[in-house]
């Protein structure tokens, strides 16, 4: 890893330990998004991360729930890969309106609970019920969007590529 990479995969582990998860995980799923080969075992992301594979482990667990990483085996192989291949972070966006959905039925049914209550009582819970209705509403044609808008560009950028190769050619 060079120092460039150092520093990048150090700053998600920082970004990511600000939001509750331990800087390892952040460190890995970093790694994850640069290294070569893109798979790799438990014991080469503990040496490229210079961590250990406890911490390795603990991290690509939660990781691989959540769907920012993927395990697989090979066969004929007992170890472990791990990867963050193309699509997961645009598949982890798709799915992230479902917790939004949750969320807004479980505060609908405490504005329901509270049915009674004087308006500024209900006022914290209709805050957050109001954010997720809207979040809710919005999020999922915003990253329809943008998935529509990425693969035009990916669609332009083969087109030139092949264009200039057959100029070549």
């Amino acid at each position: 890893m060079n120092e460039e990479q150092a520093a990048f995969v150090e700053a998600m582990g920082q970004y990511m330990g600000g939001y509750k998860l331990t800087p390892v995980a952040g460190r890995l799923w970093a790694w994850l998004l640069i290294c070569e080969p893109q798979e790799q075992t438990a014991g080469e992301l503990a040496e490229a991360l210079q961590a250990s594979r406890g911490a390795i482990s603990g991290a690509a667990a939660f990781l691989s729930t959540v769907g920012m990483i993927r395990r697989s085996r090979r066969r004929g192989d007992r170890r472990e890969y791990f990867s963050a291949p193309p699509g997961t972070f645009n598949a982890i966006l798709r799915n992230a309106g479902a917790a939004y959905q949750r969320l807004a039925e479980i505060t609908q049914a405490g504005l329901g609970a509270m049915a009674g209550r004087p308006p500024a009582a209900r006022a914290r819970l209709e805050e957050v019920h109001d954010a997720t209705v809207f979040i809710n509403t919005e999020f999922p044609a915003l990253i329809d969007r943008y998935l529509r808008e990425r693969t035009v560009r990916q669609t332009q950028l083969a087109t030139t590529i092949r264009q200039a190769a057959e100029i070549l050619a």
